[in-house]
């Protein structure tokens, strides 16, 4: 099955796709960031300020529960879980 990751709005743009399924091998956030990483270059200028820090502008939620970087990273991840990147939208 693996892990699911999901991409909404612009960030299907970014990416080029609205999901990828990655192994269980990357049992950690940040392992799952650096294969997204790697799978889309793109994503990285997107969605990270210059000091490392994710934009906040993006919602990355596991399961439902809201996740930080670099804070968060060492969660781990496991069959069947899914993360979801969002961007907020805002309006006036």
């Amino acid at each position: 099955m693996g892990i699911t990751v999901k991409f909404m709005s612009a960030l299907k743009e970014v990416t080029g796709t609205s999901s990828v399924v990655l192994d269980t091998s990357f049992n950690t956030f940040e392992k799952v960031m650096e294969e997204l990483l790697r799978l889309y270059p793109k994503l990285k200028d997107e969605i990270f300020y210059p000091d490392g820090t994710i934009d906040y502008i993006y919602h990355i939620s596991l399961n439902g529960r809201r996740l930080s970087w670099p804070e968060d990273k060492k969660t781990k991840v496991k069959n069947s879980d899914q993360l979801l990147f969002m961007v907020y939208m805002a309006g006036g």
